[in-house]
Protein backbone atom coordinates (compact mmCIF):
# COMPACT_ATOMS: atom_id res chain seq x y z
CA UNK A 1 0.00 0.00 0.00
CA UNK A 2 1.25 3.34 -1.46
CA UNK A 3 0.61 5.83 1.66
CA UNK A 4 1.64 8.57 -0.14
CA UNK A 5 -0.77 7.91 -2.91
CA UNK A 6 -3.25 7.48 -1.21
CA UNK A 7 -2.93 11.33 0.61
CA UNK A 8 -2.97 12.26 -2.66
CA UNK A 9 -6.16 10.51 -3.49
CA UNK A 10 -8.19 11.39 -0.53
CA UNK A 11 -7.46 15.02 -1.39
CA UNK A 12 -8.98 14.73 -4.86
CA UNK A 13 -12.33 13.05 -3.26
CA UNK A 14 -15.53 15.36 -4.06
CA UNK A 15 -18.02 13.54 -2.51
CA UNK A 16 -18.84 10.92 0.71
CA UNK A 17 -19.50 7.92 -2.06
CA UNK A 18 -15.48 7.96 -3.54
CA UNK A 19 -14.23 9.19 0.05
CA UNK A 20 -15.90 5.81 1.46
CA UNK A 21 -14.85 3.73 -1.75
CA UNK A 22 -11.12 4.53 -1.44
CA UNK A 23 -10.90 3.74 2.23
CA UNK A 24 -12.62 0.72 2.00
CA UNK A 25 -10.29 -0.43 -0.62
CA UNK A 26 -7.19 0.89 0.80
CA UNK A 27 -7.65 -1.11 4.21
CA UNK A 28 -8.57 -4.19 2.78
CA UNK A 29 -5.44 -3.71 0.71
CA UNK A 30 -3.93 -3.94 3.84
CA UNK A 31 -6.16 -6.94 4.90
CA UNK A 32 -8.87 -5.98 6.76
CA UNK A 33 -12.22 -7.45 6.45
CA UNK A 34 -14.29 -4.80 8.15
CA UNK A 35 -13.80 -1.59 9.30
CA UNK A 36 -15.95 0.93 11.30
CA UNK A 37 -15.89 4.63 12.91
CA UNK A 38 -18.01 6.62 15.08
CA UNK A 39 -17.64 10.55 15.58
CA UNK A 40 -17.77 12.24 19.28
CA UNK A 41 -18.96 15.31 19.70
CA UNK A 42 -17.47 18.33 21.80
CA UNK A 43 -16.68 17.29 25.07
CA UNK A 44 -16.58 13.74 24.32
CA UNK A 45 -19.57 12.55 25.69
CA UNK A 46 -19.83 8.77 24.70
CA UNK A 47 -23.24 8.47 26.48
CA UNK A 48 -25.56 9.23 23.57
CA UNK A 49 -25.74 6.50 21.34
CA UNK A 50 -24.60 8.13 17.79
CA UNK A 51 -24.55 6.58 14.33
CA UNK A 52 -21.43 5.11 12.84
CA UNK A 53 -19.58 7.28 10.81
CA UNK A 54 -18.76 4.11 8.63
CA UNK A 55 -18.86 0.46 9.26
CA UNK A 56 -18.65 -2.60 7.10
CA UNK A 57 -19.06 -5.09 9.75
CA UNK A 58 -21.98 -7.36 8.99
CA UNK A 59 -25.03 -6.49 10.26
CA UNK A 60 -25.75 -8.60 13.31
CA UNK A 61 -22.21 -7.14 14.84
CA UNK A 62 -23.21 -3.35 14.40
CA UNK A 63 -26.47 -4.02 15.64
CA UNK A 64 -24.81 -5.91 18.88
CA UNK A 65 -22.35 -3.80 19.42
CA UNK A 66 -24.57 -0.09 19.09
CA UNK A 67 -27.29 -2.31 21.64
CA UNK A 68 -24.71 -3.67 23.91
CA UNK A 69 -21.25 -1.83 24.17
CA UNK A 70 -21.08 1.14 22.42
CA UNK A 71 -19.98 4.09 25.19
CA UNK A 72 -18.88 0.95 27.28
CA UNK A 73 -16.48 -0.25 24.96
CA UNK A 74 -12.88 -1.22 26.80
CA UNK A 75 -11.10 -1.54 23.55
CA UNK A 76 -12.17 2.28 22.65
CA UNK A 77 -11.07 3.71 25.89
CA UNK A 78 -7.49 2.01 25.90
CA UNK A 79 -7.21 3.43 22.54
CA UNK A 80 -8.45 6.75 23.26
CA UNK A 81 -6.55 6.83 27.16
CA UNK A 82 -3.28 6.19 25.61
CA UNK A 83 -3.85 8.40 22.07
CA UNK A 84 -2.33 5.87 19.98
CA UNK A 85 -3.42 3.05 18.18
CA UNK A 86 -4.08 -0.58 20.14
CA UNK A 87 -3.52 -3.61 18.33
CA UNK A 88 -6.20 -5.88 20.06
CA UNK A 89 -3.69 -8.59 19.80
CA UNK A 90 -1.53 -7.46 22.25
CA UNK A 91 -3.77 -6.52 24.39
CA UNK A 92 -6.76 -9.15 24.59
CA UNK A 93 -6.21 -10.16 28.29
CA UNK A 94 -5.54 -7.50 29.64
CA UNK A 95 -9.29 -5.94 28.90
CA UNK A 96 -11.83 -6.26 31.50
CA UNK A 97 -15.53 -6.87 29.59
CA UNK A 98 -18.53 -6.56 31.05
CA UNK A 99 -21.56 -9.52 30.14
CA UNK A 100 -22.29 -7.35 26.98
CA UNK A 101 -18.97 -6.55 25.89
CA UNK A 102 -17.94 -10.18 26.22
CA UNK A 103 -21.23 -11.04 24.49
CA UNK A 104 -20.59 -8.35 21.54
CA UNK A 105 -16.90 -9.94 21.28
CA UNK A 106 -18.05 -13.71 20.91
CA UNK A 107 -20.57 -12.30 18.36
CA UNK A 108 -17.94 -10.73 16.40
CA UNK A 109 -16.00 -14.22 16.42
CA UNK A 110 -18.57 -15.83 15.45
CA UNK A 111 -18.83 -13.60 12.46
CA UNK A 112 -15.36 -14.61 11.36
CA UNK A 113 -13.32 -12.10 13.01
CA UNK A 114 -9.96 -12.95 15.24
CA UNK A 115 -8.10 -9.38 15.55
CA UNK A 116 -7.70 -5.97 14.89
CA UNK A 117 -6.61 -2.51 15.29
CA UNK A 118 -8.17 0.61 16.83
CA UNK A 119 -7.12 3.63 17.01
CA UNK A 120 -8.67 7.47 17.99
CA UNK A 121 -8.47 10.27 15.73
CA UNK A 122 -8.41 13.78 16.43
CA UNK A 123 -9.75 16.05 13.54
CA UNK A 124 -9.19 19.81 15.83
CA UNK A 125 -9.35 20.13 19.49
CA UNK A 126 -12.52 19.00 20.94
CA UNK A 127 -13.38 16.89 17.49
CA UNK A 128 -12.16 13.35 17.55
CA UNK A 129 -13.58 10.10 16.07
CA UNK A 130 -12.73 6.15 17.23
CA UNK A 131 -12.16 4.17 13.77
CA UNK A 132 -11.42 0.37 14.06
CA UNK A 133 -9.87 -2.44 11.28
CA UNK A 134 -10.64 -6.02 12.03
CA UNK A 135 -9.24 -9.15 10.58
CA UNK A 136 -10.04 -12.42 9.66
CA UNK A 137 -6.71 -14.22 11.07
CA UNK A 138 -4.65 -12.45 14.25
CA UNK A 139 -1.98 -10.03 12.78
CA UNK A 140 1.18 -11.05 15.00
CA UNK A 141 2.71 -9.07 11.62
CA UNK A 142 1.79 -6.04 12.45
CA UNK A 143 4.14 -3.39 13.51
CA UNK A 144 4.32 -0.12 15.20
CA UNK A 145 4.63 1.63 11.61
CA UNK A 146 1.57 -0.22 10.54
CA UNK A 147 -0.47 1.02 13.35
CA UNK A 148 0.69 4.24 12.69
CA UNK A 149 -0.19 4.42 8.76
CA UNK A 150 -3.47 2.92 9.73
CA UNK A 151 -4.14 5.58 11.92
CA UNK A 152 -3.09 7.93 8.84
CA UNK A 153 -5.04 6.21 6.88
CA UNK A 154 -8.18 6.82 9.01
CA UNK A 155 -7.49 10.50 9.96
CA UNK A 156 -7.39 11.71 7.18
CA UNK A 157 -10.50 10.38 6.03
CA UNK A 158 -12.45 11.95 8.44
CA UNK A 159 -10.86 14.85 8.28
CA UNK A 160 -11.34 15.19 4.60
CA UNK A 161 -15.29 13.68 5.46
CA UNK A 162 -15.34 16.75 7.64
CA UNK A 163 -14.87 18.89 4.92
CA UNK A 164 -16.87 17.43 2.34
CA UNK A 165 -20.10 17.54 4.43
CA UNK A 166 -19.61 20.36 6.43
CA UNK A 167 -23.47 22.00 7.30
CA UNK A 168 -23.16 25.47 6.76
CA UNK A 169 -24.10 27.44 10.14
CA UNK A 170 -26.98 29.24 8.00
CA UNK A 171 -27.59 27.04 5.50
CA UNK A 172 -31.33 25.76 7.20
CA UNK A 173 -33.75 28.17 7.82
CA UNK A 174 -35.62 28.47 11.11
CA UNK A 175 -38.41 26.80 10.32
CA UNK A 176 -36.14 24.40 7.87
CA UNK A 177 -34.69 22.90 10.81
CA UNK A 178 -38.23 22.44 12.59
CA UNK A 179 -38.96 20.66 9.86
CA UNK A 180 -35.92 18.60 9.70
CA UNK A 181 -36.23 17.71 13.49
CA UNK A 182 -39.24 16.41 13.46
CA UNK A 183 -38.52 14.24 10.64
CA UNK A 184 -35.64 12.85 13.11
CA UNK A 185 -38.35 12.54 15.55
CA UNK A 186 -40.76 10.26 13.15
CA UNK A 187 -43.15 12.61 12.68
CA UNK A 188 -44.99 12.19 8.83
CA UNK A 189 -45.60 15.66 7.27
CA UNK A 190 -49.33 15.59 8.39
CA UNK A 191 -47.73 15.59 12.08
CA UNK A 192 -45.51 18.11 11.10
CA UNK A 193 -48.26 20.44 9.89
CA UNK A 194 -50.12 20.20 13.09
CA UNK A 195 -47.67 20.75 14.86
CA UNK A 196 -46.60 24.36 13.03
CA UNK A 197 -49.88 25.49 11.97
CA UNK A 198 -49.32 25.29 8.51
CA UNK A 199 -50.30 23.48 5.46
CA UNK A 200 -49.43 19.79 4.36
CA UNK A 201 -48.32 21.40 0.90
CA UNK A 202 -46.02 23.61 2.73
CA UNK A 203 -44.49 21.56 4.82
CA UNK A 204 -43.65 19.03 1.63
CA UNK A 205 -42.13 22.66 0.67
CA UNK A 206 -39.68 23.14 3.66
CA UNK A 207 -38.79 19.00 3.51
CA UNK A 208 -37.52 19.42 -0.46
CA UNK A 209 -35.61 23.09 0.22
CA UNK A 210 -33.86 20.65 3.68
CA UNK A 211 -33.01 18.18 0.53
CA UNK A 212 -31.62 20.67 -1.41
CA UNK A 213 -29.56 22.45 1.00
CA UNK A 214 -28.45 19.11 2.69
CA UNK A 215 -28.03 17.20 -1.05
CA UNK A 216 -30.04 14.27 -0.54
CA UNK A 217 -32.62 12.26 -1.75
CA UNK A 218 -34.63 10.68 0.97
CA UNK A 219 -35.82 11.29 4.94
CA UNK A 220 -33.09 8.72 6.11
CA UNK A 221 -30.32 10.39 4.13
CA UNK A 222 -31.55 13.85 5.58
CA UNK A 223 -30.86 12.54 8.55
CA UNK A 224 -27.82 10.93 8.50
CA UNK A 225 -26.06 14.17 6.72
CA UNK A 226 -27.54 16.54 9.85
CA UNK A 227 -27.03 13.80 12.73
CA UNK A 228 -23.15 12.88 10.92
CA UNK A 229 -22.50 17.37 11.07
CA UNK A 230 -23.89 17.91 14.24
CA UNK A 231 -21.45 14.23 15.73
CA UNK A 232 -18.33 16.08 14.37
CA UNK A 233 -18.70 19.15 15.89
CA UNK A 234 -20.78 20.86 13.36
CA UNK A 235 -24.00 23.07 13.69
CA UNK A 236 -26.81 23.44 11.59
CA UNK A 237 -28.68 26.05 13.48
Amino acid sequence: MNLSQYLDDVETCESREVLDALLIKTTQALGASAISGYAFPYGGDTSTETLPIISTWPEAVQKAYRARMAGTDPIMYAAMTLGTPVHFLDIEEKLEFNAEGAAVIDIMRSSGFRDGVTTPVLAQPGVYAYFAAAFTEPRPDLTMSDLRAIKIIFTEYFCKLREIERVKPHSLSKRELQVLLAIIHDKSNVEIAEMLGVSEHTVGTYVRRCFEKLDVNSRTQAILRYLGARSIGLSAA
